[in-house]
């Protein structure tokens, strides 16, 4: 209520004398404002991609965080630009489907209050990369154990957890590419071996273990299965890991399902490789000015 109580006095008030001077003045002040706060999400997101170029991780997203200015400052201009890039006529393509005359689209006329620079587990999201080469480094058995018992709060109807890991390192590898063979009728001469699973150290196979409740199909177990796999990614990637997940036609042939001692009812969903991110890949990361896909290609309403 006060708001537009607010807003209505000020429109009266411009028939009195002298105050479109001091309307201007207003104006010029709040461009300058808005000029300080795009020069500060500047510093901040600089400060982010050096963090990661140098290889940090972590707690240093929590103290840039800590160490930005006034989040709704920020998002004020970081809006301001969205707009300027929908009035230009950037913010992607339409919709060749008429929409009915009494339908409306997405309103994005309330400014956004988030801040995809500042915030880290939103920066993680918006720069995760799937990292095809791989140092050897890897984390540990204790520390994906960890990562896995946060990504266990993945949206999970009825809690069923109907997931499960298997860690794959060392020779183990070599056997999977012995099923990945025998799977796909491959003979190889004597001392010649798969190397598609020595493409990193540590390969994590998902397996989707739907469990048994009417309540709910197994689709949708599989689907909660798959956004554990996606959270775990993207736990690595904030720990400071690289991940490339990979699978194929067949991750679920009977020699690959027998490697893995999968039940009849679950799904191997392909294997997360996992490993240290190159250096060449950070200062490529440092020049990369692919933007983000146009969200608007994804949201509509009823």
């Amino acid at each position: 209520m006060s708001k537009h109580k607010d807003s209505s006095e000020n429109r009266g008030s411009k028939k009195v004398g002298g105050s479109k001077k001091s309307d201007r003045s207003s104006k010029k002040s709040d461009k300058k404002k808005h000029r300080k706060d795009d020069g500060a999400c500047e510093v901040t997101r600089s400060r982010v991609r050096a963090h990661f170029l140098d290889g940090e991780t972590g707690p240093w997203a929590r103290t840039l965080a800590g160490q930005s200015p006034d989040s709704g400052e920020q998002t004020a201009s970081t809006s301001e630009a969205a707009a300027s890039e929908a009035e230009s006529g950037e913010g992607g393509a339409q919709s060749s489907t008429a929409r009915p005359a009494n339908r409306r689209g997405p309103d994005y006329s309330v400014p956004s209050s988030i801040d995809t620079v500042a915030d880290p587990v939103l920066h993680a999201i918006s720069t995760r990369r799937s990292i095809s080469k791989l140092d050897p480094e890897t984390p540990s058995d204790s520390d994906l154990r960890e990562l896995i018992r946060t990504v266990s709060s993945v949206a999970d109807h009825k809690g069923l957890k109907p997931w499960r890991f298997v860690i794959i390192r060392g020779d183990d590898r070599n056997r999977l590419g012995e099923a990945l063979d025998e799977a796909d009728d491959v003979h190889r001469k004597p001392g010649e071996i798969n190397e598609k699973p020595l493409r990193a150290e540590l390969l994590l196979a998902l397996v989707a273990s739907p469990q048994n409740n009417p309540k709910v199909p197994a689709w949708e177990q599989h689907a909660t299965a798959a956004g554990a796999g996606h959270l775990l990614e993207l736990a690595l990637w904030q720990a400071g890991w690289g991940v490339m997940w990979r699978s194929g036609n067949l991750a679920n042939a009977p020699a690959v399902r027998r490697l893995h001692r999968l039940k009849d009812d679950e799904l191997l969903m392909g294997w997360l490789y996992i490993g240290a991110v190159p250096e060449r890949y950070r200062q490529r990361l440092a020049g990369s000015t692919r933007p983000l896909p146009d969200p608007d290609q994804f949201l509509d309403t009823l």
